[in-house]
């Protein structure tokens, strides 16, 4: 599961859906849609699930450094299943 949150001058939009190929597109199509003139005008939470064999999240990866390439403020949220896991080496 991918979590995003859009933070521009335009607004703001809660994403939520699959990590697949098709929902990134759309992410990047809402991501155009509240740029304006300067593309570091948007912020971009993002979290999500990791999957076992990795090959999503390597693909995720890569989408995100292209976003941040092209200017966009990018930023990875741990996920709930993630801080868990940050709480309990904490306690130890």
């Amino acid at each position: 599961m991918l979590q995003a949150r859009i933070v521009s001058k335009r607004g703001s939009l809660y994403f939520a859906a699959e990590a697949t190929p098709y929902d990134l597109e759309n992410l990047r199509t809402h991501i155009r849609e509240f740029q304006t003139s300067k593309a570091k005008d948007v912020r971009l939470e993002l979290s999500f699930d990791r999957m076992k064999d990795g090959a999503m999240d390597l693909h995720v990866s890569a989408w995100a450094r292209r976003l941040a390439s092209e200017g966009v403020q990018v930023s990875f949220l741990p996920t709930l299943e993630g801080r868990g896991a940050t709480l309990r080496s904490a306690t130890r």
